[in-house]
């Protein structure tokens, strides 16, 4: 979860469909290596982590308090995120990509684009340069001025700022039909009306264009009042629109829905499959002495297969070859699925991970260990190879023109795997005890993911331009991000409803050790 910070802060460093770009961004840094090392493993592991705490649960508590374990920690969560968290980053995120132009437009000395902007600041730059307020682009046909760009934006404050510089009010622009003759002119006033915009109308009247309307006549009175409205987008500054199209970061959670649903559904047919074979019932809500480690249960059943989930490592290539198009736009790493159904083959990707978790629980190897002990034994050895030799193998294979897409999949398994294991190891033999202070970054972390995306966006714009080294601004970027949130969980989250559905309920103090 922490990892995500450092993500998603990496992206405005090197050019790529982020919102918010560095004045800094180019290939020539360790942004995009870093980016891609982390995005390899860390959903991966995520989802196999959640997949042993799955079976875990169900194991200790049974199905139906899994169930509602899960929806009061995921799906709940979720819910809430779509209808605050999304539509926010949602807000700064089309904030950012208006600042970038912006700045773009000021670079260019592009008054018209500045405008379109709504960047008030901008477009005083661009006047106090000595730019006309009734400057054209040569290139467009229809002669809109600035005046009628703000129009277009429903901006007042630009519009005012123009007419006080000195903007024609009466300023006229064309429509060209088809075959290229003049089929109407209007006025900024004009489209205004058009629009359905009466503060903007009012504006331009108050600033010196004709009044259109006969006396006693309201701006809905007139014939083409509204007529290029379009209902819904007026005033739709947080993107409503988009609330249930994207689930932006939260995806993860929506995944773990699909998942956790799929895992019943197994539960249920090994129940059957149980009875019909005359077994008894397995998951410890039902029957605790029942199969541990196997959901089809029965004595002994986890030491008998514990091989077959390590076929599941293998299978792993299979939709990474779909990933990036087949290959047609390679990407190190699964494909980024925000939507409401997600992508067949990211949803196996993911779900092979989070299989592989649910099956190791509570197996054990030849030597009688349980394999969460054990498949990260080796992790000295393995992380440095992982870091050193499969991670540079794979990202050359992959961003290779003309290489092989297969070689690259196989690579790029073997990473995310190897990291895996190597990152399991690792921290098993570091923290092999609970500890209180691990615990509350736990549990903050998944506090700081939820709510980071829009602060990181907003810190992105505040420090675009700011005059110092990329690797001191993503540094910086990434302590204050997670400072800020992890003091937001302590006063106004952790003992407070919201910090009772992510987390349950945690004692007042904390006592690190």
């Amino acid at each position: 979860m922490l990892l995500g910070v450092g993500l998603h802060a990496s992206l405005s460093f090197f050019p790529s469909f982020w919102p918010a770009q560095d004045s800094t961004s180019n290939l020539d840094g360790p942004f995009d290596e870093f980016l891609w090392a982390v995005h390899g493993f860390r959903m991966p592991v995520f989802f196999l982590l959640s997949g042993f705490f799955t079976a875990m649960l169900w194991r200790r508590r049974g199905l139906g308090r899994l169930m509602g374990h899960r929806v009061r920690r995921i799906a709940l969560p979720l819910a809430a995120g779509m209808v605050t968290i999304v539509p926010l980053v949602d807000w700064v995120s089309e904030r950012a990509v208006d600042r970038t132009a912006a700045v773009a437009a000021v670079e260019q000395g592009d008054l018209r684009g500045a405008v379109f902007t709504t960047d008030a600041d901008a477009v005083a730059e661009l006047l106090d340069r000595g730019i006309s307020p009734d400057y054209r682009p040569e290139w467009d046909p229809r002669g809109w001025t600035p005046l009628h760009a703000a129009v277009s934006v429903g901006s007042v404050e630009i519009i005012e700022l123009l007419l006080d510089r000195g903007a024609e009010p009466g300023a006229k622009a064309v429509e060209v039909g088809a075959d290229g003759e003049v089929a109407n002119v209007y006025t900024a006033l004009d489209l205004a009306v058009w629009y359905g915009q009466a503060e903007v109308a009012d504006s331009l009247v108050a600033g010196g264009a004709a009044d259109v309307r006969r006396p006693g006549q309201e701006w809905s009175d007139l014939d083409w009042w509204r007529e290029g409205a379009t209902d819904g987008e007026e005033g739709d500054d947080f993107a409503l629109s988009t609330w249930l199209s994207s689930f932006h970061h939260l995806w993860f959670l929506w995944f773990l829905c699909w998942m956790v649903a799929g895992f019943a559904a197994v539960v249920g047919l090994a129940r059957l499959a149980g009875r019909a074979r005359g077994r008894p019932r397995a998951g410890a809500g039902d029957d605790a002495s029942s199969g541990a480690g196997d959901p089809s249960g029965g004595p002994g059943a986890a030491r008998s297969s514990r091989w077959w989930p390590w076929l599941l490592v293998p299978v792993t290539v299979v939709p990474q070859l779909a990933m990036g198009g087949g290959g047609a736009f390679p990407v190190f790493g699964p494909d980024t699925a925000a939507g409401l159904w997600p992508p067949a083959h990211v949803l196996a990707y993911y779900g092979l991970f989070f299989a592989f978790g649910a099956l190791i629980y509570d197996r054990r190897d030849r030597s009688d260990r349980l394999l969460i002990d054990t498949v990260g034994r080796h992790w000295f050895v393995w992380l440095p190879v992982t870091v050193l030799v499969i991670l540079p193998t794979g990202l050359g294979f992959t961003f290779t023109e003309g290489g092989s897409w297969l070689a690259a999949s196989v690579a790029q398994v073997a990473y995310t795997w190897a990291m895996s294991f190597a990152l399991i190891g690792l921290f098993r033999q570091v923290l092999p005890a609970e500890r209180r202070s691990v615990r509350y970054l736990s549990d903050a972390s998944y506090w700081i993911y939820l709510a980071h995306l829009p602060l990181v966006i907003e810190l992105q714009v505040l420090t675009r331009d700011w005059d110092l080294p990329a690797t001191v601004k993503f540094t910086g970027l990434c302590l204050v991000v997670t400072a800020v949130l992890l003091a937001a969980y302590q006063a106004g989250v952790r003992h407070t409803p919201i910090g009772w559905l992510l987390n349950g309920r945690r004692r007042a103090s904390v006592n690190s050790r």
